[in-house]
């Protein structure tokens, strides 16, 4: 099934036999693919955004408590870094390569 556009959930968090489970206050229960700060909140009331990735699994952006607003995203996005880290190497190189011509 493909990912799907983002989901907002409320329900208790709980620890299934193989990962995190959502039991949504509407009913149904969603297996969560959620980072391992979202443990300290199991057994708790929470909210979760993500996106559906299968027939009942979340793909997770957030998980907070119930409740509190929703906590300002601090994702830093890989692929600007990479890119960077590539763009810094080749100006070094290009700095390297113009000291040795002027030698």
């Amino acid at each position: 099934m493909p990912v799907s556009a983002d989901l907002h959930l409320r329900g208790r968090l709980e620890q299934g036999p193989l990962g995190l489970i959502l039991r949504a206050d509407g009913g149904g229960t969603w297996e969560l693919d959620a980072g391992p700060r979202a443990r300290r909140l199991v057994g708790q009331q929470v909210e979760v955004v993500g996106q559906r990735a299968g027939f009942n699994a979340v793909a997770c952006e957030q998980v907070w408590l119930a409740g509190d607003p929703r906590p300002r995203q601090t994702k830093i996005r890989i692929e600007y870094v990479v890119a960077g880290g590539l763009a810094a190497c080749g100006f070094i190189a290009f700095l390297v390569g113009l000291a040795s011509y002027f030698r």
